[in-house]
């Protein structure tokens, strides 16, 4: 009795550990190691190698074609620097560096798809990616220990998950999210999996994403910081299994690398714009606000923009005066009425 009860605990831790590996070899064999115990006796057994269970680090660095998880950032960029970068064509020194964060579960059960999908577009234009994992719903401290603290720090973050940094679907910490982000500062992109609806109903549908879905996948991780809400994978209805919706994997990564060399651009190299409110619309109410010195504000902006190195131009005005003056003798101001909220724009060269 003692030595069954033994075998049969013995079972049950191993049966235990194949399961937390989620992965197809792992509940194969599984199953081979239960029959062995269980249904077959004698020189019946199955002679075929039972492997012990594999496990993943709960966290990690994972890129599909990466001979091992690592656990930690300097290992990883050794490999991606020397082995893999070269055989792509990609130079570690110029490129920019995308990271990613993914959901163990998709590794661990080899759905993982639409992660590779997006890796390669990444890596096809050019990027350096690193991509992070978690087997809990906190992802701050991977971020911080493998992006802000890491050796070589993403110029922009894509959260694959389509959930708050911290806490998920289920129970959300905003203020710590924050804090992290903004320590790392840097672009942060949540893309959105279609979890409650599979990619076929997702594409019949009239109301398009679930309301659930707006919810949890585009409001809270905007409450974050989260930026570009982009669809970009679904499950297949017949299979389960999560697909890469390829038009959007590439509207994805595009907006992931611009945003990436947008940052690494020096302040005098970029462009940027400022709509003037004008309403009512219609003349004479350009930069018209309740309350508001609408062109104190902006020769304000204009001067903490040439502050941090921004080129306005050699004729940018010295008081708020002359700014008021530019805009509201532009013939567009004094003429047209071009939009039912804004009338002009003053382009800023940087």
């Amino acid at each position: 009795m003692f030595v069954v009860c033994v075998q049969d605990a013995r079972s049950f831790m191993m049966s235990f550990q194949y399961w937390l590996g989620g992965s197809p070899e792992n509940l194969e064999n599984m199953l081979l190691m239960m029959a062995n115990t269980y249904v077959y006796e004698g020189q019946k057994q199955i002679t075929t190698e039972i492997s012990e269970p594999a496990l993943l680090p709960d966290i990690g660095i994972w890129h599909p074609l990466a001979p091992q998880v690592f656990e930690d950032s300097v290992e990883y960029n050794q490999w991606y620097d020397k082995e893999h970068a070269p055989m792509l064509g990609i130079n570690p020194k110029t490129a920019p560096t995308v990271g990613v964060i993914l959901q163990k579960s998709h590794i661990n059960t080899k759905d993982e798809c639409h992660y590779t999908s997006l890796i390669q577009e990444l890596e096809a234009r050019g990027c350096r990616v690193i991509c992070l994992y978690s087997g809990g719903l906190d992802f701050s401290g991977p971020v911080t220990n493998f992006f802000t603290k890491g050796k070589v720090v993403p110029d922009a973050v894509i959260n694959l998950t389509g959930f708050a940094l911290v806490g998920g679907p289920a129970s959300q910490d905003h203020d710590k999210a924050i804090e992290v982000l903004s320590g790392l500062n840097r672009p942060y992109l949540c893309a959105v999996p279609l979890v409650f609806q599979s990619f076929e109903e997702w594409k019949a549908s009239e109301l398009g994403l679930h309301p659930i879905q707006v919810a949890l996948q585009v409001s809270l991780p905007e409450i974050d910081g989260a930026i570009e809400p982009i669809i970009y994978g679904g499950r297949d209805a017949v299979t389960g299994r999560t697909v890469p919706l390829p038009d959007r994997v590439n509207l994805l990564a595009d907006r992931a690398i611009k945003w990436a060399n947008l940052r690494i651009k020096n302040n005098a190299e970029k462009k940027l714009a400022i709509s003037i409110f004008s309403f009512p619309p219609d003349k004479g109410n350009v930069g018209t606000a309740a309350y508001l010195d609408v062109f104190s504000s902006i020769f304000e902006v204009g001067k903490e923009l040439k502050r941090q190195g921004y080129n306005l131009g050699h004729d940018w005005p010295k008081a708020k005066e002359g700014l008021m003056d530019m805009i509201l003798e532009d013939k567009e101001a004094k003429v047209w009425a071009v939009a039912s909220f804004f009338a002009t724009l003053v382009y800023m060269y940087l």
